[in-house]
């Protein structure tokens, strides 16, 4: 398993004490909660008193910063263990296993997640000039680094905006531009840069992912979506687990699950309903892939989260 952290000899001290400030903005607006969507689009917060139980999500494009404690994601059969000051970027929507592994009520888990705006991320690119002899990348949909002072410095100036809402509409893709040139200047940018750039690669997949997105309630038929993506069906299931870290099957199954479990705690479905909504035939079938990824039947799971406080990953 891959760990990273906050461990810069360059420039600890310039580093932790952006890390401070920031902790300190973030604590004072998520309190004692759990999640904390912000006033600013995109921005959210993540608390974590206890060491809980591992979840499945999904992760939009993004990047994510890990303040305080630490927490495992498993991406496909990669499992990575992020810890203080370290950043992850997922560049697609990719199914995960996530779970806290360092947290308690004196030091919680704590991170920041802004969800990326992968057109302002294209721009920034047109205008910064590549290296020279740029190394070709991996086509997986994430990637990792550690945070710089500068990056965690722009953070905590987006998160400042949140007490200021006349200063953040006209500031924050200011500062949302800032971060992006941030990524791109970390040892995440040739990776950003291949999976941004006009003429990626993985279009294709791309577009089979987005076609999934949208009809994962439909029947699916891997040499239909291979055409669709203007690929072979074998080049198609290559590129995507490499890209996913699953097959387009596991993939559709991921997203027509979480949609259920949203339908169910939000629209307060019963569990026919949302098993039929989102492209089940058999309900008995739903609800046993439901609870082999989420540990409990559909009832009792829901059941479950709502005692928790409602709230999804």
């Amino acid at each position: 398993m891959h760990s990273l952290a906050l461990r810069d000899p360059i420039q600890p001290n310039e580093r932790l004490q952006a890390l401070r400030r920031l902790i300190e903005k973030v604590t004072r607006q998520i309190g004692l909660n759990e999640v904390c969507k912000t006033s600013i689009p995109g921005l959210a917060f993540y608390r974590m008193a206890d060491l809980g139980t591992p979840t499945y999500c999904i992760y939009e494009p993004c990047v994510a910063i890990i303040l305080q404690g630490a927490k495992e994601i498993t991406f496909g059969e990669e499992a990575c263990e992020f810890g203080q000051g370290a950043f992850f970027v997922t560049s697609v929507d990719i199914p995960t296993l996530a779970r806290v592994t360092a947290a308690s009520e004196e030091t919680p888990y704590l991170s920041v997640v802004l969800k990326l705006n992968l057109s302002m991320l294209n721009e920034v690119i047109q205008t910064l000039e590549p290296p020279a002899q740029e190394m070709a990348t991996q086509a997986r949909g994430f990637v990792s680094g550690a945070a710089s002072s500068e990056m965690l410095d722009a953070f905590a100036r987006l998160a400042t905006l949140i007490e200021r809402p006349l200063e953040a509409g006209l500031m924050s893709d200011l500062i949302k531009r800032e971060i992006c040139v941030r990524l791109l200047l970390s040892s995440a940018g040739h990776w950003l840069r291949s999976v941004t750039r006009d003429g990626y690669r993985d279009k294709g997949i791309v577009r089979a992912i987005e076609w999934l997105k949208h009809h994962y309630d439909k029947p699916l038929h891997v040499a239909d979506l291979a055409e669709r993506s203007g690929m072979a069906s074998s080049t198609l299931h290559h590129s995507f687990r490499k890209l996913t870290g699953t097959s387009p099957v596991q993939y559709q199954k991921a997203l027509r699950l979480q949609a259920a479990r949203s339908l169910m705690l939000t629209d307060r479905v019963d569990v026919n309903t949302a098993a039929l909504r989102v492209g089940y035939e058999s309900v008995a079938q739903f609800s046993r892939e439901y609870a082999r990824r989420f540990g409990a039947p559909p009832s009792r799971d829901i059941k479950h989260v709502r005692e928790q406080g409602g709230l999804l990953d």
